[in-house]
């Protein structure tokens, strides 16, 4: 398993624990926020290469068509065909999950869904387009559909959180 794959999941596990821990201390969260997006950038920009042609995935379900060809024509045996898009599902939701939870704890107007969603998906589509002029990756809209996902998990995170530490 690459080294980013690993840093990614640790590093999302990391800031809810940490946020959990620090919550009533609003400075620290501007700080582990700022460090997150920084850290985003970081993974989604920095550490690619520049690539000389310009590559754009524009179906947002491209990812899952062909999961579910592989499937259909050699049955669950042609999902290991397929790890790397499952695999590259699952972080780019991970990758959001802290946006969702750390921007309603620091920022008492963005405790709103639909706000999280749209902060969610400008930000991820802001990384996609840097990432098409940059020509540093792919431009996929399906990143941009799974990072609003994970922010949506985030943010329903938070709001169980917030629910328990109400009641108690």
């Amino acid at each position: 398993m690459p080294f980013y794959v690993v840093f990614i999941v640790a590093a999302c596990i990391a800031i809810l624990a940490v946020v959990v821990w620090v919550t009533e201390n609003r400075q620290t969260l501007g700080v582990l926020l700022g460090f997150y997006i920084i850290g985003v950038l970081i993974i989604t920009l920095l550490v690619r290469t520049y690539d000389t042609e310009i590559r754009t995935i524009c179906n947002p379900f491209a990812k899952y068509i062909n999961l579910a060809r592989a499937v259909s024509s050699r049955g669950t045996s042609g999902l290991p065909s397929q790890k790397d898009s499952i695999r590259e599902i699952i972080l780019n939701i991970l990758l959001f999950v802290p946006l969702g939870f750390l921007v309603p704890v620091r920022i008492e107007k963005m405790r709103h869904l639909w706000k999280i969603l749209l902060l969610a998906c400008l930000f991820s589509l802001s990384i996609e387009i840097a990432q098409l002029i940059l020509h540093m990756g792919w431009f996929d809209t399906s990143d941009i559909v799974h990072n609003t996902l994970g922010a949506c998990i985030g943010y329903v995170i938070w709001c169980k959180w917030l629910r328990s530490v109400r009641e108690t």
